[in-house]
């Protein structure tokens, strides 16, 4: 199958961003960059399945620095922001991290960032790739709330895999290395003031690192996480779509949009907390809760080989998803990838609800014609997370 994809190099521009780290993390020589929050972010350095196996296995630094963090702060700090989520933020302490989601009046997800509170009246919202930034600012107008809403000058790197508590370790000290799941903290690693957080994008024990003053000095900290982390076996590596897959993540933009409430994704309804007496898309929820969602987003194995569709481990475009025997498309496959643990094509569906129970019966429509696959459970590997937990 010839590759539909252009080969031509993006033009950068003023349009077209980089990462604080982009100076350090390109002598690494990526082969192919993706574009997040309008700038470049370094998709695949040498195969997926080499950088997958570097992430199980050992530990991996990934240049996550296109995810600019979001910094609510003021005496209605936590008034927006609990307006702002389905989730019950009077329950984040000091010192912890929420997964969220903010939706807008109809129940859409506007975004789903990881909430890190560091103070009383402080925030720090790690965005996906939709302009949380104008929607927050938009919500504060209309309030009149007493909030000031700003990007901050820093970006996360990650530390990934089974040795990174070693690494950590070797940074900033034990303490830091045992930094409790979800909890974030204020360290000094080596000339550099930095926030530590326990979170990650990836079902493997990860750490998120980010300096501040992050313009100045966010070469020369990637530089200096590599020469400690050297003698651990630390890898360069890109975001792993193959273990975000396997460990049940959905992605925005990919496997959710504006167009997808929290009840239509398998595993996630638990997000909303309809006890809450107030926030942005209630009203929709409560109705779409009662109703229960038309669609839903699940988990499918495909049979036979992987499909010319997928390309360095990721699906070039959606695949429509039938009935069997059926003319008319159910739904799209949203993400797929080659499994090595599962041995076998996994990913994710958009489905009619009808189709959406375990053991459901579906064809997908590949570059090599139609395919079976079968609705099945997520996470596809550590469903009770005991590697991120660790």
């Amino acid at each position: 199958m010839d590759d539909p994809l252009p080969t031509r190099p993006v033009l950068r521009s003023l349009r077209t961003g980089t990462s604080l780290y982009f100076p350090a993390s390109s002598r690494f020589q990526p082969r192919a960059y993706a574009v997040f929050h309008r700038r470049l972010l370094p998709a695949l350095y040498t195969d997926p399945l080499d950088e997958y196996w570097a992430l199980v296995h050992g530990v991996v630094l990934w240049d996550i620095g296109t995810e600019i963090p979001l910094e609510v702060s003021g005496p209605d700090a936590f008034a927006l922001l609990d307006w702002a989520t389905t989730r019950d933020l009077t329950r984040c302490s000091v010192g912890e991290c929420r997964y969220v989601f903010v939706t807008d009046q109809h129940g859409g997800i506007v975004n789903d960032p990881v909430v890190v509170r560091l103070a009383e009246d402080m925030f720090w919202l790690m965005p996906s790739d939709s302009d949380l930034l104008l929607w927050l600012r938009a919500l504060a107008a209309a309030t009149q709330l007493d909030v000031t809403i700003r990007p901050v000058d820093t970006a996360p790197l990650q530390i990934r895999g089974p040795r990174a508590r070693e690494v950590i370790a070797a940074l900033g000290g034990p303490s830091l290395a045992e930094l409790p799941y979800y909890h974030v903290a204020r360290a000094r690693i080596g000339e550099f003031e930095v926030v530590v957080t326990r979170t990650g994008f990836s079902g493997e024990l990860g750490y998120e690192l980010m300096p501040l003053d992050g313009s100045r000095s966010g070469p020369r900290f990637w530089e200096h996480v590599v020469t400690v982390g050297k003698p651990f076996g630390l890898r360069v590596a890109a975001p792993s779509h193959i273990r975000r897959i396997e460990a049940g993540i959905f992605s925005y933009g990919i496997d959710m949009t504006l167009e997808t409430n929290p009840y239509e994704l398998t595993g996630y309804e638990w997000m909303v907390n309809l006890r809450k007496p107030r926030f942005v898309g209630r009203e929709a929820l409560i109705q779409i809760a009662s109703e229960g969602p038309s669609c839903k987003v699940v988990g499918f194995i495909l049979d036979g080989d992987p499909p010319n569709d997928l390309r360095d481990g990721l699906l070039l475009e959606p695949l429509p998803v039938h009935q069997p025997g059926g003319d008319e498309p159910l739904g799209h496959v949203t993400s797929a990838c080659w499994s090595p643990r599962v041995g076998q094509v996994i990913g994710f569906a958009r489905v009619p609800s009808s189709h959406a129970q375990l053991g459901s019966e579906l064809e997908v429509l590949t570059a090599e014609g139609w395919r079976a696959a079968r609705v099945v459970p997520i996470p596809f590997v550590d469903p009770e997370k005991r590697r991120v937990k660790a």
